[in-house]
């Protein structure tokens, strides 16, 4: 059973406030909607609880917990033999800084400095919510952390304070996010899964609600030894210091947050992470950063999938300082995330010289921050590129590149050099996709027609949408 409030209620319906004569929730409704489908299956003769129960408010308010307790018992209590329980208080969203966006009111703040070496009071623009979420909302019940029957288990925007004995023998999925809870109750939670296969950690940790900014005293790490977990994914935790992992089983690895320090991760054993995503927060990788960001890439240089998230596409690799880059050789999937400017393009060439097996190539174009809001095509494709090939010697990129990905491709200057730099010189090119925004339906079949003409290989299939 899956119950999810896509729409957040009204802050400034004061007909829901305390000095309210009817004291009613303002997820009355959503509530009345659970409660029904719960009546209903026991009506039906449903002797116990549903295998899967998720629960995901748009923004809960505080007098909804008794409610909330009794939707809990029920499902604990005549749970079936495996039980899957999503719970989640409060809508969020990870927000990302755009180019051009201005920055605490001053201006352009994400001018590209390449002589910059340290970032000036960059904050993480990700934790974002309807309201401001306060550790005392709702504390999760002290038997939710003893039933053998949970398997997978998601929290959000909840209190944690397990109690001293947690028993949850079965979990294999454990996703926390927005717990404002101290760390050592976080790693008690974890120690208590001896079967855990998948850690999930987003915005965990005690954050100043009015900055989004870590509180110093409120450091944590996490250690996590005598499991073979197969998937982590840390995502802006930024009260987290370190995090120690057993990675002989670990497949899937997923970073989001400022350029880590060295002590960051460490892992044990031979790992063989085939598949990595990393993503930074900040509006840049600055040049103090680079040998960092570096260091952190050596890690996973026998990866097979890599994707790459940052403002600017690329993530600062293609800066004149960044020397010594990792190489490569097991790549065959790479994704690049963000805004497509001059030193981008020389990110992309360099990483395709540096991963010479590389089948598969999707650039993900992020707008800036004027386009995100218009999300239209709105530049007419122009002859100033020429009209010859831009030869370029890249192994992979003539013999190995079979699938080509332009995600929201609107035909500028820098969208079109790229696009032709890289159909121009496939030559096993199989299949090419190209995703518009918005946008005249002439103009696009324009742009339609300039990029087929670009294909090496006449014999790849294209596709547009």
């Amino acid at each position: 059973m899956s119950f999810v409030q896509h729409e957040v209620h009204d802050d400034n319906d004061h007909s829901f406030a305390w000095e309210a004569v009817e004291k009613r929730s303002q997820n009355g409704s959503f509530i009345d909607e659970v409660n029904a489908a719960l009546l209903s299956r026991r009506r039906c003769g449903a002797g116990t609880a549903p295998r899967t129960f998720r629960v995901n408010f748009g923004c809960y308010d505080w007098w909804d917990g008794a409610m909330l307790n009794r939707w809990l018992y029920y499902v604990l209590n005549r749970s079936s033999p495996e039980l899957h329980l999503d719970l989640r208080l409060q809508h969020t969203e990870l927000r990302e800084h755009h180019v051009k966006e201005p920055y605490n009111g001053e201006g352009d703040g994400d001018c590209y400095e390449p002589d910059a070496d340290v970032p000036a009071g960059d904050r993480c623009p990700s934790s974002h919510s309807y309201q401001s979420y306060g550790p005392s909302t709702y504390t999760l019940p002290p038997r939710l952390f003893s039933c053998v029957a949970v398997r997978t288990l998601r929290l959000g925007a909840c209190t944690l304070e397990p109690p001293k004995l947690i028993e949850l023998p079965f979990l294999e999925t454990l996703h926390l996010s927005t717990i404002g809870s101290t760390g050592d109750n976080i790693q008690r939670l974890i120690s208590g899964c001896p079967r855990l296969v998948d850690l999930t950690l987003e915005r965990c940790g005690h954050t100043n609600t009015y900055y989004r900014d870590p509180l110093p005293d409120k450091n944590f790490t996490i250690t996590v030894l005598d499991k073979s977990l197969r998937r982590l994914s840390l995502r802006c935790c930024h009260n987290l210091v370190r995090v120690s992992i057993d990675a002989s089983e670990l497949m899937t690895f997923e970073y989001r947050g400022a350029v880590p320090p060295e002590s960051l991760l460490a892992l044990h054993g031979t790992h063989k992470i085939s598949s990595c995503t990393i993503g930074f927060c900040d509006r840049k990788v600055y040049k103090g950063q680079l040998p960092l960001f570096r260091e952190f890439l050596q890690r996973f240089t026998s990866t097979r999938h890599l994707h790459l998230m940052s403002t600017h596409l690329g993530s600062g690799i293609g800066n004149e300082v960044f020397s010594g880059f990792p190489y490569f050789p097991c790549l065959v999937r790479l994704g690049l995330t963000g805004y497509l400017g001059g030193r981008s393009i020389k990110a992309v060439t360099r990483l395709l010289q540096v991963a010479p097996s590389i089948e598969i190539l999707s650039l993900f174009m992020k707008p800036s921050h004027e386009g995100r809001f218009r999300d239209e095509l709105s530049n007419e494709p122009g002859a100033s590129l020429g009209s010859t090939a831009l030869d370029v010697s890249i192994t992979c990129l003539q013999n190995r590149v079979k699938r080509i990905n332009l995600v929201h491709y609107q035909g500028d200057e820098a969208h079109r050099y790229v696009a032709k730099l890289l159909l121009c010189n496939a030559m096993v090119l199989e299949q090419v996709c190209v995703v518009f925004p918005r946008g005249a339906h002439e103009l696009q079949s324009r742009l339609k027609k300039e990029i087929e003409g670009w294909v090496a290989n006449k014999s790849a299939k294209t596709i547009f949408l």
